[in-house]
């Protein structure tokens, strides 16, 4: 287990050398992207290391909640350790970047629409409702986009994504270990 953490701890370390390497080299929304994926992969690796940790310390194979819960240890110990280096990234270390992002994309939904006519042609193009005016929707839009760029739902809706990939992988990993691919013995045979 003190070697998982300490895979875990070096692979977060990773992720924050890989985030400042690409700031200023990427768009914001690329080194989101990139982040993500990073942890994707991530939490696939250590689920397969973590299998491959069980296969060889234990001596026959266990059933399936002891396979699982031997993966996900790992696995979700990283992904609480990915959603605080998010948390920490974004709103700690770039904290003015998110900011300047968030106050970007506020002026390109307050320029969206040249006129309130345009506003209104499009809504009723989309179907939004025909009592809405240009301000209450730029209104909307700006809290929505306070709401997603705060610190509380960025990392709620980070470790809730995290955690459902993360069990996902575990509980594939766990599947395969202890039902598909028997390379353990079932029960042992002495002689």
């Amino acid at each position: 287990m003190r070697n998982n953490f300490l895979i875990i701890l070096l692979v977060l370390l990773g992720w924050i050398i890989m985030k400042y390497l690409l700031l200023g080299n990427v768009s914001f929304e690329n080194s989101f992207k990139y982040g993500f994926l990073y942890h994707g992969t991530a939490l696939v690796t250590l689920a397969i290391i973590a299998t491959t940790s069980g296969i060889r310390s234990m001596k026959n194979t266990p059933g399936f909640l002891v396979g699982f819960k031997h993966v996900a240890k790992s696995v979700i110990i990283y992904a609480l350790g990915a959603t605080l280096s998010v948390g920490i990234w974004h709103h700690v270390i770039v904290k003015k970047a998110t900011h300047a992002r968030l106050e970007s994309l506020k002026v390109s939904i307050s320029t969206h629409f040249e006129s309130e006519a345009d506003f209104q042609e499009e809504s009723i193009k989309s179907n939004l409702g025909g009592d809405m005016t240009l301000s209450d929707w730029v209104t909307s839009q700006h809290e929505a986009a306070d709401i997603f760029y705060s610190a509380k739902a960025q990392i709620s809706l980070t470790l809730m994504v995290y955690l459902v990939l993360g069990v996902f992988m575990s509980f594939i990993a766990s599947l395969l270990w202890t039902k598909v691919w028997g390379t353990q013995q079932i029960t042992s045979n002495p002689r």
